[in-house]
């Protein structure tokens, strides 16, 4: 086996071990804020500030990985994940929560798109990237409904904290191992005589390549509708069923679906390259989101929403190709900082506005202006496609 594929499997056990942490207290959080304070504006205040410290210091901290090696951020972010959980389970009152966030949004920059911009530098030298990249994220959507599971078991058995203690128990694990793979030991000299960058280098750098301009309108597309999935589609899915039951059994369905999409999904991106996989990709979804936004049969929107999962299992490898591919890594850190500043962005505004509107439209209403970023995404990106990429 070669050495960079040995390298690339250490690190994905790393931060899988770190994603299924961090989803062990996704289905209790909102409970557990909501035990320290009964006001709803601070409930999503909590969120937001979290949201916003992680927009601040990602592209500021992914430069700085560019600069100094990114190894030592990856060990930090781990250790501050042994930390954060017990601080948020040791506090009070709602306002030491929102203190707290600002160390979880220095561990979740570190541990997410600075760990990815890591696994990129690695993958630059393997020739599959579409297949390993798949597998990545095939074993963390399993992990990712595990966790949910273990968090929501242990909340109802042990109490609403122990989510966090085993939180803290699996980035422990996560640091050990970091600290004997990746190492402390800076991977790279730090470049002091590198030219100062200016706050727009990010968004100017996408500009000038259209392949980063094909992701980043499909990525924007993509990202919203990510954004208002939690928030519309149970709605929607309760008006017709009445059962919450339905609703998990559904976004079980999802995940399952996408798993086993992801482990060939990579190996189409690899043999048909990045760019014509990332647009049938828009295609299933744009399709599949139309039945989504018409259907009144729970079973047609059961059987179109295992589509669209099919859809979301295959943008995530060819994207990921794309941005191994045409990223420097001297730049990777910021500019993948810069993605996860955007996509926080898209998480926080595409909600907002869904509930803005649902005071004018049903949700299925709704949905379809959504799913309609898909179709416009995919004519922009066929026409940079046929003119500056494929040219």
């Amino acid at each position: 086996m070669e050495k960079p594929i040995r390298q690339f499997i250490k690190g994905s056990f790393i931060i899988c071990l770190v994603y299924m942490a961090g989803y062990l207290i996704a289905p209790i959080e909102v409970r557990y804020i909501s035990s320290l304070t009964s006001n709803p504006t601070l409930i999503g205040a909590t969120y937001a500030i979290g949201a916003l410290f992680f927009a601040l210091l990602s592209v500021w901290l992914g430069r700085q990985s560019d600069r100094f090696g990114r190894n030592r951020f990856i060990v930090l972010g781990c250790v501050l994940g042994i930390v954060y959980p017990l601080l948020y389970a040791s506090t009070y009152n709602v306002f030491q929560y929102m203190g707290v966030k600002f160390i979880w949004a220095f561990s979740a920059v570190a541990t997410s798109p600075i760990f990815m911009a890591y696994l990129q530098d690695i993958l630059k030298h393997i020739k599959n990237k579409g297949h390993y990249i798949g597998m990545l994220y095939a074993v963390q959507s399993i992990l990712g409904a595990l966790s949910h599971l273990i968090g929501g078991y242990l909340s109802d058995r042990f109490g609403l904290s122990a989510p966090y203690f085993a939180m803290s128990i699996i980035f422990l694990l996560a640091t050990v191992i970091a600290i004997r793979e990746i190492g402390l030991k800076p991977t790279s000299k730090p470049k002091t005589t590198e030219k100062k960058r200016s706050i727009l280098f990010g968004l100017r750098y996408i500009l000038k390549k259209p392949e980063l301009k094909f992701y980043f309108v499909q990525n924007t597309a993509f990202s919203i509708n990510w954004g208002i999935k939690i928030m519309l589609w149970p709605l929607i899915i309760f008006s017709m069923a009445q059962s919450d039951i339905i609703t998990g059994s559904i976004f079980a369905t999802m995940g399952i679906a996408a798993f086993f999409i992801l482990l060939f999904s990579g190996k189409l991106v690899d043999r048909l390259g990045p760019f014509i996989p990332a647009q049938i990709s828009m295609f299933i979804l744009g399709l599949s989101g139309i039945f989504l936004a018409f259907t009144g049969n729970i079973y047609i929107f059961w059987l179109f929403a295992a589509l669209f999962a099919v859809g979301e299992a295959i943008h995530g490898p060819a994207q990921g190709v794309i941005l191994t591919e045409h990223i420097e890594s001297k730049y990777r850190g910021e500019l993948l900082g810069l993605d996860a500043v955007f996509d926080n962005i898209f998480a926080m505004i595409s909600p907002f506005a869904a509930g803005l509107l649902l005071n004018f439209w049903e949700p299925q209403s709704i949905l379809l202006i959504y799913i309609s970023l898909f179709w416009i995404s995919l004519a922009i990106c066929h026409i940079i496609y046929k003119t500056r990429i494929n040219n």
